[in-house]
């Protein structure tokens, strides 16, 4: 029914290839670097919609939706920093940004009244891996906020 041997020689021909029309004239390393640009803001859309919740906007005042829309921004930067940090560490690289921010979610600060002041828990060596990823001295859990 098809030409199975026409096929295979035009996937031969053409794979691996792909067009981009610009009105600009662009060396070939630069029409890629454009496409991969594009990609990372399509990329940063997809996040705010399935990662930061901004599939249905629930706001009935252009002034809340301003307000949300420079929130989810904000959470955007922060969101592609933390995979960034991810990315370039070595302990963490195989880790998901949700998996980093479960493991940080249980470090609990303890408020004394009176002289004691506050505690922070105890942190594991995931945890640990994590603060110096991110550029944390391991002292930041032993402050004492209280004196």
């Amino acid at each position: 029914m098809f030409n199975n041997s026409a096929i295979e020689e035009y996937r031969k021909k053409y794979v691996g290839f792909f067009c981009l029309l610009t009105k600009k004239k662009l060396n070939p390393f630069e029409a890629l670097e454009f496409y991969r640009r594009k990609e990372k803001v399509e990329n940063c859309f997809d996040d705010m919609k399935n990662q930061l919740d901004m599939k249905r906007l629930r706001i009935h005042s252009s002034q809340a939706m301003d307000a949300r829309l420079f929130v989810q921004f904000l959470a955007l930067i922060l969101l592609t920093k933390v995979r960034l940090i991810i990315k370039r560490s070595k302990e963490l690289k195989n880790l998901t940004v949700r998996e980093v921010m479960e493991a940080m979610e249980t470090i609990t600060e303890i408020k004394y009244s009176g002289r004691y002041g506050s505690l922070i828990t105890e942190a594991g060596l995931l945890q640990r891996e994590i603060m110096a990823a991110f550029g944390l001295p391991p002292e930041t859990l032993l402050h004492d906020s209280g004196k």
